[in-house]
Protein backbone atom coordinates (compact mmCIF):
# COMPACT_ATOMS: atom_id res chain seq x y z
CA UNK A 1 0.00 0.00 0.00
CA UNK A 2 1.28 3.55 -0.93
CA UNK A 3 2.29 5.75 2.34
CA UNK A 4 -0.74 8.75 2.68
CA UNK A 5 0.07 12.19 2.92
CA UNK A 6 -2.12 14.84 4.21
CA UNK A 7 -1.08 18.60 2.62
CA UNK A 8 -2.73 21.94 3.64
CA UNK A 9 -5.16 23.77 1.34
CA UNK A 10 -2.57 26.13 0.17
CA UNK A 11 -0.85 23.11 -1.44
CA UNK A 12 -4.01 21.97 -2.57
CA UNK A 13 -4.76 25.65 -4.47
CA UNK A 14 -1.56 25.82 -6.10
CA UNK A 15 -1.77 22.02 -7.27
CA UNK A 16 -5.08 23.08 -8.94
CA UNK A 17 -3.89 26.00 -10.44
CA UNK A 18 -0.93 23.51 -12.43
CA UNK A 19 -3.41 21.89 -13.59
CA UNK A 20 -6.13 24.55 -14.98
CA UNK A 21 -3.16 25.89 -16.90
CA UNK A 22 -2.02 22.39 -18.08
CA UNK A 23 -2.77 21.12 -21.69
CA UNK A 24 -6.61 19.16 -22.48
CA UNK A 25 -5.70 15.78 -20.57
CA UNK A 26 -9.36 14.66 -21.01
CA UNK A 27 -9.60 13.21 -17.59
CA UNK A 28 -12.86 11.35 -16.31
CA UNK A 29 -13.77 9.74 -12.80
CA UNK A 30 -16.71 8.02 -11.40
CA UNK A 31 -16.86 6.90 -7.77
CA UNK A 32 -19.66 4.25 -6.23
CA UNK A 33 -20.37 3.57 -2.50
CA UNK A 34 -19.20 0.37 -0.46
CA UNK A 35 -21.13 -0.87 2.27
CA UNK A 36 -18.66 -1.08 5.29
CA UNK A 37 -19.69 -4.76 5.60
CA UNK A 38 -19.14 -5.49 1.79
CA UNK A 39 -16.58 -7.96 1.22
CA UNK A 40 -16.01 -6.81 -2.18
CA UNK A 41 -12.97 -8.41 -3.68
CA UNK A 42 -11.20 -4.86 -5.39
CA UNK A 43 -8.16 -6.34 -7.33
CA UNK A 44 -7.67 -8.15 -10.20
CA UNK A 45 -4.11 -8.48 -10.03
CA UNK A 46 -4.60 -11.10 -7.02
CA UNK A 47 -5.81 -13.97 -9.33
CA UNK A 48 -3.71 -16.27 -10.58
CA UNK A 49 -4.60 -18.69 -13.06
CA UNK A 50 -4.84 -22.36 -12.91
CA UNK A 51 -6.64 -24.46 -15.24
CA UNK A 52 -7.56 -28.73 -15.06
CA UNK A 53 -8.21 -30.19 -18.23
CA UNK A 54 -10.27 -33.84 -18.72
CA UNK A 55 -10.22 -33.60 -22.41
CA UNK A 56 -7.68 -33.85 -25.18
CA UNK A 57 -7.58 -33.24 -29.07
CA UNK A 58 -6.53 -34.62 -32.55
CA UNK A 59 -5.81 -33.23 -35.48
CA UNK A 60 -6.56 -35.56 -38.30
CA UNK A 61 -7.96 -35.21 -42.31
CA UNK A 62 -10.83 -36.49 -44.14
CA UNK A 63 -8.86 -39.95 -45.25
CA UNK A 64 -7.83 -40.66 -41.72
CA UNK A 65 -11.49 -40.27 -40.63
CA UNK A 66 -12.49 -42.65 -43.44
CA UNK A 67 -10.18 -45.03 -43.04
CA UNK A 68 -10.65 -45.04 -39.01
CA UNK A 69 -8.93 -42.90 -35.79
CA UNK A 70 -8.27 -44.85 -32.72
CA UNK A 71 -9.94 -42.79 -29.57
CA UNK A 72 -8.99 -43.74 -26.00
CA UNK A 73 -11.42 -42.67 -22.89
CA UNK A 74 -10.67 -43.82 -19.67
CA UNK A 75 -14.60 -43.80 -18.74
CA UNK A 76 -17.89 -44.29 -19.95
CA UNK A 77 -19.77 -41.82 -21.88
CA UNK A 78 -17.12 -39.49 -23.57
CA UNK A 79 -18.53 -36.43 -25.25
CA UNK A 80 -16.96 -36.08 -28.88
CA UNK A 81 -16.47 -32.92 -31.04
CA UNK A 82 -15.41 -32.89 -34.63
CA UNK A 83 -14.66 -29.80 -35.77
CA UNK A 84 -14.37 -28.72 -40.07
CA UNK A 85 -11.66 -26.43 -40.53
CA UNK A 86 -13.10 -24.86 -43.82
CA UNK A 87 -16.11 -24.42 -41.62
CA UNK A 88 -18.20 -26.34 -44.15
CA UNK A 89 -17.53 -29.96 -44.85
CA UNK A 90 -19.44 -31.31 -41.60
CA UNK A 91 -18.65 -34.98 -40.60
CA UNK A 92 -22.34 -36.15 -39.78
CA UNK A 93 -22.57 -37.94 -36.37
CA UNK A 94 -24.98 -40.04 -38.30
CA UNK A 95 -22.66 -41.40 -41.07
CA UNK A 96 -20.06 -42.60 -38.58
CA UNK A 97 -19.30 -46.12 -37.31
CA UNK A 98 -17.45 -46.71 -34.17
CA UNK A 99 -16.15 -50.09 -32.75
CA UNK A 100 -14.63 -51.38 -29.40
CA UNK A 101 -11.39 -53.11 -30.00
CA UNK A 102 -11.86 -56.66 -30.31
CA UNK A 103 -15.26 -56.08 -29.89
CA UNK A 104 -18.97 -54.81 -31.87
CA UNK A 105 -19.33 -52.63 -34.12
CA UNK A 106 -22.16 -49.67 -34.18
CA UNK A 107 -22.80 -48.46 -37.88
CA UNK A 108 -24.44 -45.02 -38.63
CA UNK A 109 -24.48 -43.49 -35.09
CA UNK A 110 -26.05 -46.16 -33.32
CA UNK A 111 -23.45 -46.37 -30.84
CA UNK A 112 -23.96 -42.62 -30.03
CA UNK A 113 -26.05 -41.49 -27.37
CA UNK A 114 -27.47 -37.25 -28.07
CA UNK A 115 -26.33 -37.02 -31.50
CA UNK A 116 -25.82 -33.18 -32.98
CA UNK A 117 -25.58 -32.80 -36.14
CA UNK A 118 -24.49 -29.45 -37.87
CA UNK A 119 -27.51 -27.69 -38.56
CA UNK A 120 -29.06 -28.68 -35.12
CA UNK A 121 -25.30 -27.12 -33.58
CA UNK A 122 -26.14 -23.74 -35.45
CA UNK A 123 -29.43 -23.51 -34.50
CA UNK A 124 -28.78 -24.23 -30.65
CA UNK A 125 -26.72 -20.96 -31.27
CA UNK A 126 -23.61 -22.92 -28.78
CA UNK A 127 -21.00 -20.84 -29.71
CA UNK A 128 -19.22 -23.54 -31.97
CA UNK A 129 -17.76 -22.44 -35.63
CA UNK A 130 -20.00 -23.51 -38.74
CA UNK A 131 -19.07 -27.48 -39.98
CA UNK A 132 -19.30 -28.60 -36.13
CA UNK A 133 -20.87 -31.62 -34.64
CA UNK A 134 -21.25 -33.62 -32.06
CA UNK A 135 -22.32 -37.01 -30.03
CA UNK A 136 -21.81 -39.14 -26.55
CA UNK A 137 -20.34 -42.25 -26.87
CA UNK A 138 -23.49 -44.98 -25.47
CA UNK A 139 -22.44 -45.48 -21.77
CA UNK A 140 -23.07 -48.96 -22.15
CA UNK A 141 -20.45 -49.69 -24.64
CA UNK A 142 -17.93 -48.79 -21.78
CA UNK A 143 -14.49 -47.46 -21.78
CA UNK A 144 -11.24 -48.30 -23.54
CA UNK A 145 -10.19 -48.05 -26.88
CA UNK A 146 -12.01 -47.24 -29.92
CA UNK A 147 -12.19 -46.60 -33.40
CA UNK A 148 -14.28 -43.86 -35.27
CA UNK A 149 -14.74 -44.21 -38.50
CA UNK A 150 -17.27 -42.35 -41.41
CA UNK A 151 -19.01 -43.00 -44.61
CA UNK A 152 -19.43 -40.30 -45.63
CA UNK A 153 -17.94 -38.52 -48.97
CA UNK A 154 -15.32 -36.39 -47.75
CA UNK A 155 -12.37 -34.41 -49.12
CA UNK A 156 -9.94 -36.88 -48.13
CA UNK A 157 -7.35 -33.70 -47.66
CA UNK A 158 -9.70 -31.87 -45.76
CA UNK A 159 -8.46 -31.01 -42.15
CA UNK A 160 -10.66 -31.84 -38.66
CA UNK A 161 -10.21 -31.49 -35.17
CA UNK A 162 -11.60 -34.38 -32.66
CA UNK A 163 -12.03 -33.11 -29.29
CA UNK A 164 -12.93 -35.73 -26.67
CA UNK A 165 -14.31 -34.71 -23.64
CA UNK A 166 -14.48 -36.37 -20.35
CA UNK A 167 -16.70 -35.17 -17.58
CA UNK A 168 -16.43 -38.24 -15.27
CA UNK A 169 -12.76 -38.98 -15.66
CA UNK A 170 -10.65 -39.50 -12.82
CA UNK A 171 -7.41 -38.56 -14.84
CA UNK A 172 -7.05 -34.36 -15.38
CA UNK A 173 -4.10 -32.00 -16.60
CA UNK A 174 -3.05 -29.56 -14.04
CA UNK A 175 -1.81 -26.42 -15.63
CA UNK A 176 -0.88 -23.34 -13.08
CA UNK A 177 0.89 -20.05 -14.00
CA UNK A 178 2.34 -18.34 -11.27
CA UNK A 179 1.15 -14.79 -12.20
CA UNK A 180 -1.48 -13.28 -13.86
CA UNK A 181 0.19 -11.11 -15.81
CA UNK A 182 3.68 -10.87 -17.52
CA UNK A 183 5.84 -8.03 -19.05
CA UNK A 184 8.43 -7.49 -21.67
CA UNK A 185 11.21 -9.09 -19.42
CA UNK A 186 9.58 -11.13 -17.80
CA UNK A 187 9.87 -14.96 -17.26
CA UNK A 188 7.04 -17.16 -17.61
CA UNK A 189 6.57 -19.97 -15.31
CA UNK A 190 3.68 -22.33 -15.40
CA UNK A 191 4.24 -26.00 -13.71
CA UNK A 192 2.07 -29.10 -14.87
CA UNK A 193 1.13 -31.86 -13.51
CA UNK A 194 -1.50 -35.06 -14.16
CA UNK A 195 -3.58 -36.57 -11.24
CA UNK A 196 -5.39 -39.74 -11.30
CA UNK A 197 -7.32 -39.55 -7.95
CA UNK A 198 -5.25 -36.89 -6.23
CA UNK A 199 -1.99 -38.59 -7.11
CA UNK A 200 0.66 -37.74 -9.42
CA UNK A 201 0.73 -39.73 -12.91
CA UNK A 202 4.09 -40.25 -14.74
CA UNK A 203 3.98 -37.91 -18.05
CA UNK A 204 5.63 -39.64 -20.82
CA UNK A 205 5.96 -36.78 -23.75
CA UNK A 206 4.64 -33.08 -23.23
CA UNK A 207 4.95 -30.77 -25.55
CA UNK A 208 3.28 -26.82 -25.68
CA UNK A 209 3.37 -23.19 -27.53
CA UNK A 210 2.40 -19.92 -26.82
CA UNK A 211 -0.02 -18.77 -28.46
CA UNK A 212 -0.90 -14.69 -28.77
CA UNK A 213 -4.20 -13.04 -29.36
CA UNK A 214 -3.55 -12.20 -32.95
CA UNK A 215 -2.74 -16.42 -33.56
CA UNK A 216 1.42 -15.98 -33.11
CA UNK A 217 2.98 -18.93 -31.87
CA UNK A 218 6.29 -19.61 -29.99
CA UNK A 219 7.39 -22.95 -28.91
CA UNK A 220 8.04 -24.09 -25.02
CA UNK A 221 10.50 -26.48 -23.42
CA UNK A 222 8.97 -28.08 -20.55
CA UNK A 223 11.66 -29.49 -17.97
CA UNK A 224 11.13 -32.22 -15.55
CA UNK A 225 10.39 -30.78 -12.07
CA UNK A 226 9.40 -32.65 -9.03
CA UNK A 227 6.00 -34.72 -10.03
CA UNK A 228 5.44 -33.06 -13.39
CA UNK A 229 7.10 -30.65 -15.60
CA UNK A 230 7.85 -26.96 -15.34
CA UNK A 231 7.81 -23.83 -18.12
CA UNK A 232 10.18 -21.31 -17.40
CA UNK A 233 11.08 -19.16 -20.56
CA UNK A 234 12.16 -15.25 -20.84
CA UNK A 235 9.26 -13.24 -22.39
CA UNK A 236 10.79 -11.10 -25.28
CA UNK A 237 8.70 -12.05 -27.84
CA UNK A 238 6.58 -8.31 -29.32
CA UNK A 239 3.41 -8.31 -27.18
CA UNK A 240 1.50 -8.56 -30.34
CA UNK A 241 -1.98 -7.96 -28.52
CA UNK A 242 -5.83 -7.14 -29.61
CA UNK A 243 -7.11 -4.95 -26.48
CA UNK A 244 -8.73 -7.72 -23.74
CA UNK A 245 -7.56 -10.57 -25.16
CA UNK A 246 -5.13 -12.77 -23.11
CA UNK A 247 -1.98 -14.90 -24.63
CA UNK A 248 -2.47 -18.95 -24.02
CA UNK A 249 -0.26 -21.50 -22.88
CA UNK A 250 -1.35 -24.48 -25.00
CA UNK A 251 -0.17 -27.75 -23.44
CA UNK A 252 -0.42 -31.59 -24.71
CA UNK A 253 0.71 -34.40 -22.50
CA UNK A 254 0.84 -38.37 -22.52
CA UNK A 255 0.57 -40.01 -18.94
CA UNK A 256 0.84 -43.39 -17.76
CA UNK A 257 -1.92 -44.25 -15.74
CA UNK A 258 -3.08 -47.84 -14.83
CA UNK A 259 -1.10 -49.43 -17.10
CA UNK A 260 -2.66 -47.17 -19.89
CA UNK A 261 -1.14 -44.29 -22.18
CA UNK A 262 -4.01 -40.61 -21.64
CA UNK A 263 -3.71 -38.12 -23.54
CA UNK A 264 -5.07 -34.49 -22.23
CA UNK A 265 -4.75 -31.23 -23.70
CA UNK A 266 -5.14 -27.93 -21.65
CA UNK A 267 -4.65 -24.19 -21.88
CA UNK A 268 -3.93 -21.65 -19.20
CA UNK A 269 -4.14 -18.12 -19.88
CA UNK A 270 -2.51 -14.89 -19.40
CA UNK A 271 -2.17 -11.03 -19.88
CA UNK A 272 1.34 -10.45 -21.35
CA UNK A 273 1.63 -6.19 -21.85
CA UNK A 274 4.56 -3.77 -22.17
CA UNK A 275 5.20 -1.73 -18.75
CA UNK A 276 4.20 1.52 -19.70
CA UNK A 277 4.18 3.57 -16.59
CA UNK A 278 4.92 3.04 -12.70
CA UNK A 279 3.71 4.58 -9.34
CA UNK A 280 5.53 7.11 -7.93
CA UNK A 281 6.25 8.48 -5.29
CA UNK A 282 3.23 9.08 -1.93
CA UNK A 283 -0.26 9.21 -2.96
CA UNK A 284 -1.12 12.70 -1.18
CA UNK A 285 -5.09 12.94 -0.33
CA UNK A 286 -5.84 16.49 0.03
CA UNK A 287 -8.79 19.04 1.00
CA UNK A 288 -11.72 19.05 2.97
CA UNK A 289 -14.69 16.83 2.69
CA UNK A 290 -16.68 19.15 0.13
CA UNK A 291 -13.79 18.74 -2.45
CA UNK A 292 -11.79 15.18 -1.16
CA UNK A 293 -9.01 14.62 -3.50
CA UNK A 294 -6.23 12.27 -4.20
CA UNK A 295 -2.94 12.99 -6.06
CA UNK A 296 -0.97 9.88 -7.37
CA UNK A 297 2.20 10.12 -8.94
CA UNK A 298 2.83 8.40 -12.23
CA UNK A 299 5.93 7.88 -14.08
CA UNK A 300 5.62 7.37 -17.52
CA UNK A 301 7.49 6.13 -20.02
CA UNK A 302 5.24 5.86 -23.35
CA UNK A 303 2.59 7.95 -23.74
CA UNK A 304 -0.94 6.71 -23.26
CA UNK A 305 -4.49 6.65 -21.36
CA UNK A 306 -4.18 5.77 -17.63
CA UNK A 307 -6.11 4.66 -15.06
CA UNK A 308 -6.23 4.53 -11.19
CA UNK A 309 -8.75 2.65 -9.06
CA UNK A 310 -8.58 2.94 -5.45
CA UNK A 311 -10.88 2.40 -2.07
CA UNK A 312 -11.15 5.47 -0.23
CA UNK A 313 -11.27 4.70 3.66
CA UNK A 314 -12.44 7.01 6.32
CA UNK A 315 -12.56 6.73 10.21
CA UNK A 316 -15.39 6.07 11.97
CA UNK A 317 -16.26 7.31 15.49
CA UNK A 318 -14.73 4.36 17.17
CA UNK A 319 -11.49 4.70 15.05
CA UNK A 320 -11.81 2.06 13.23
CA UNK A 321 -10.78 2.00 9.65
CA UNK A 322 -13.64 1.21 7.00
CA UNK A 323 -14.19 1.43 3.28
CA UNK A 324 -16.69 4.23 1.75
CA UNK A 325 -16.18 4.30 -1.94
CA UNK A 326 -14.10 2.65 -5.16
CA UNK A 327 -12.78 5.22 -7.44
CA UNK A 328 -11.84 5.21 -11.08
CA UNK A 329 -9.95 7.86 -12.93
CA UNK A 330 -8.30 7.98 -16.30
CA UNK A 331 -6.19 10.39 -17.94
CA UNK A 332 -4.08 11.20 -20.69
CA UNK A 333 -0.43 11.40 -19.76
CA UNK A 334 2.66 11.79 -21.83
CA UNK A 335 6.21 10.76 -21.12
CA UNK A 336 7.95 11.87 -17.62
CA UNK A 337 6.93 12.40 -14.25
CA UNK A 338 2.97 13.06 -14.30
CA UNK A 339 0.10 12.83 -11.83
CA UNK A 340 -3.64 11.86 -11.56
CA UNK A 341 -5.80 13.45 -9.96
CA UNK A 342 -8.52 11.23 -8.17
CA UNK A 343 -11.43 13.51 -6.96
CA UNK A 344 -14.04 11.74 -4.73
CA UNK A 345 -17.58 11.35 -4.67
CA UNK A 346 -18.89 14.32 -1.81
CA UNK A 347 -22.39 12.64 -1.54
CA UNK A 348 -20.65 9.45 -1.14
CA UNK A 349 -18.58 10.28 1.37
CA UNK A 350 -21.19 12.64 3.31
CA UNK A 351 -23.42 9.58 3.20
CA UNK A 352 -21.17 7.34 5.19
CA UNK A 353 -20.94 9.34 8.27
CA UNK A 354 -17.22 8.72 8.31
CA UNK A 355 -14.72 11.28 8.36
CA UNK A 356 -10.90 11.90 8.05
CA UNK A 357 -8.17 10.66 8.76
CA UNK A 358 -8.46 9.37 5.14
CA UNK A 359 -6.61 6.38 3.45
CA UNK A 360 -6.52 5.19 0.19
CA UNK A 361 -5.91 1.65 -0.53
CA UNK A 362 -5.86 -1.46 -3.18
CA UNK A 363 -4.84 1.31 -5.93
CA UNK A 364 -4.04 0.12 -9.21
CA UNK A 365 -2.60 1.40 -12.30
CA UNK A 366 -3.67 0.43 -15.33
CA UNK A 367 -2.73 1.18 -19.25
CA UNK A 368 -6.30 1.46 -21.22
CA UNK A 369 -4.96 1.58 -24.30
CA UNK A 370 -3.76 -2.42 -22.92
CA UNK A 371 -6.21 -3.10 -20.94
CA UNK A 372 -3.32 -4.49 -18.48
CA UNK A 373 -3.06 -3.59 -14.87
CA UNK A 374 0.39 -2.40 -14.50
CA UNK A 375 0.60 -2.31 -10.81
Amino acid sequence: MKNIVLITSTTLALVLSTAVNAKNTDTSSYSFAIQTDNKFVTSQSEFVPATQSREYSLDVNGQSLQRGVSLTTTEPGALVRISAADGRSAVEPQMMNISQQGGKSFAKGSGFDMLVDSNSMQAQGIGFQRGTTGFKIADELGKGEFTLQTNQKINPNGKYRINVFEKNSDTALYLKSQRAGYFKGDTLSVDAHVFDQGQAQTIRNIKGQLVSPTGQSYPVIFKKSGDGYQVKMPMKMATDNTPGALWELHTEVKAHVNGKLVQRNGRVPFSYDEMTASMGGNVQIVGGDKNLKAMVPVNVSQDSRFEVRGVLYGTDQAGNMKPIMMTHTAQNLGRGAGQIMMEFDAKILADSGLSAPYELRNVELRDQSQMAILK
